[in-house]
């Protein structure tokens, strides 16, 4: 549903009103909803740093082991016989 600027400001507008008269302020009411839905989704959230910080790991080792082959496959020289 797309609701147009219009639509929204007479709501916002409402809504300010009113918790004027209940002594709120909009603001504080609005950053109380934004804490409320962050909390309700605290499971999304874990779930999708778990993946970000699990993906980080693995690239590290990734490249751990990479190094590590490196380095311990080193081009070694063949003596060349002189005639």
């Amino acid at each position: 549903m797309t609701i147009s600027q219009k639509e929204l400001k007479k709501s916002k507008d409402l809504v300010e009103k009113l918790l004027k008269v209940n002594g709120n302020k909009y603001n504080d009411w609005l950053h109380q909803q934004h804490q409320q839905f962050i909390e309700g989704n605290q499971d999304l959230i874990l779930q999708a740093l778990s993946a970000f910080t699990g993906q980080e790991e693995e690239e590290e080792e990734k490249s751990e082991l990479k190094a590590n082959e490196q380095s311990a496959v080193k081009p070694t020289s063949i003596p060349v016989a002189q005639i």
